[in-house]
């Protein structure tokens, strides 16, 4: 099955949906990232949730998610473009050790910053306390919280015992309530989201030429009402990096001036990764200087 992402609506129930197939895009952060068992799914679910969060931007916006936890799992970076480019990263990428320990792994309070940006320009930012121990569901928390917009999401992923193609399947899908949803119908279908139907769907793939229209009918149920689905395709998910060598001048800024004179004395390159991608770059003395002289 393709990487795809849909958005739309079910007609007759004010709710709007977005669906995504995100196999390809997963595995090669998964991949970049070196991630074990544990870290590949939280990573793989979170970048699956900010995609399918992204899709609803308008054009040319992204969504930059950032989770932050107290226990051995610190942090979780997502980009994504409402054209569906992603890129992610989550520190450590090693966290097989804290096993099915949650209060371990993700601590007591968690922080997530969720920003919208605009060509580079931030459009809207906010901040949520974040105690659910599940980055999906915290990010789902924060749209009910922040936002003020009901919100339900859930993430399957799937690995296969291959290191280069790990992850058999992720998909996952996002509702949301519109202006004038009946909020206690909307609640009975997000509860749908933990049925074992609707998650034996969600997490297998199938050659069913309307697989997707099966996995909506089990979220739907047997609500009265509705009346079929508006569905319309987005680009498809893709991992892309925006760094560059350029780029990585406002990294050397960072870099304080007692510790610029022991790199010149040295005389050796600086070599600079990108979190995102793990792309290597490395810089001479003479870039070194020339971006510690120009203005960031």
């Amino acid at each position: 099955m393709n990487d795809l992402l849909y958005k739309g609506h079910f007609k007759g129930l004010d709710i709007a949906f977005t669906y995504a197939v995100t196999t390809a895009a997963v595995n090669e952060t998964v991949v970049r990232h070196d991630c074990d068992p544990a870290g590949a799914h939280i990573l793989g679910r979170a970048t699956t949730a900010t995609l399918l969060a992204a899709a609803l931007l308008p054009e040319s916006r992204r969504l930059n998610s950032c989770w932050k936890y107290q226990g051995g799992l610190k942090t979780i970076v997502v980009d994504a473009g409402q054209d569906g480019s992603v890129r992610s990263f989550i520190s450590p990428a090693q966290l097989n050790e804290f096993g099915d320990a949650h209060e371990s792994l993700y601590g007591e309070i968690g922080e997530l910053q969720v920003v919208v940006s605009d060509n580079g320009s931030i459009a809207n930012s906010g901040t949520t306390p974040i105690s659910l121990h599940d980055p999906v569901n915290d990010l789902a928390y924060h749209y009910c919280i922040s936002d003020q917009v009901e919100t339900g999401m859930n993430v399957m992923i799937g690995f296969n015992p291959d290191p280069e193609k790990p992850v058999a399947l992720c998909q996952g899908w996002m509702i949301q309530a519109l202006p004038g949803t009946d909020l206690e119908r909307f609640d009975r279908i997000r509860r749908h989201m933990d049925d074992n139907g609707f998650r034996e769907l969600l997490g297998h793939e199938s050659a069913s030429e309307n697989y997707f229209e099966q996995i909506a009918k089990a979220l739907i149920g047997d609500e009265t009402g509705y009346e079929g689905i508006q569905v319309e395709a987005c680009p498809s998910p893709k991992f892309a990096c925006t760094c560059s060598k350029e780029k990585m001048s406002a990294v050397l800024r960072s870099i304080p001036i007692p510790e610029r004179m022991e790199i010149v004395k040295r005389k050796e390159p600086v070599g600079i990764s990108c979190q995102f991608c793990n792309t290597r770059y490395e810089m001479s003395i003479d870039e070194c200087i020339v971006a510690w002289n120009t203005k960031g």
